[in-house]
């Protein structure tokens, strides 16, 4: 069993197309940016979640590392454009198995 291509299978199957943005400038018209579309489940925070700063505008937001090698690990501006809205991701938490990168969980705001 491979983690990493049972999620690529999962989120083929039942995920939503989204963007990993990351802004190579802090100026310019259009800005620069690298684009990396993957596959994604993207989920609301549960009232349990909401504590801290966190409310209902954070989405729980899980992706493979499957083709997102030139913008990893994800830096402070990085975003998240989700259903063409573009969102901050705030903590990035990779999960790894063993050495071997096998998921990002994202929790992403705004």
């Amino acid at each position: 069993m491979d983690p990493v291509a049972d999620l690529d299978a999962a989120h083929a199957s039942r995920g939503e197309e989204i963007v990993i943005r990351r802004y190579t400038a802090t100026t310019g018209t259009p800005r620069p940016k690298i684009d990396i579309a993957v596959r994604a489940t993207v989920r609301p925070m549960k009232a349990e979640d909401l504590v801290g700063g966190i409310d209902q505008t954070y989405s729980k937001v899980i992706v493979s590392p499957t083709g997102l090698s030139p913008l990893l690990p994800f830096k402070k501006g990085d975003k998240a454009v989700i259903q063409g809205r573009e969102r901050n991701i705030e903590f990035p938490q990779p999960i790894f198995d063993g050495d071997r990168l096998v998921r990002l969980n994202l929790l992403v705001a705004g």
